[in-house]
């Protein structure tokens, strides 16, 4: 039985950029979320979990 992966945020360590990303089907594949932030170039994202409101939010974003 697939088990959809949780919502997920990440913030760059260098400008405090973050990105909220919805929960995708039971696997994340490579290229669905960023390995580096685009602007500044920062490799370093931190994996959190985001916040009951953050969650919310995405999850009305990314229904059709």
């Amino acid at each position: 039985m697939p088990i959809q992966t949780p919502a997920l945020k990440l913030i760059c360590s260098s400008c405090g950029w973050s990105k909220v990303l919805p929960p995708m089907g039971d696997v994340r594949f490579q290229g669905q979320e960023p390995d580096k932030f685009p602007v500044c170039g920062c490799e370093q994202l931190n994996h959190v979990k985001p916040n009951i409101a953050e969650k919310m939010l995405v999850s009305i974003k990314a229904k059709p």
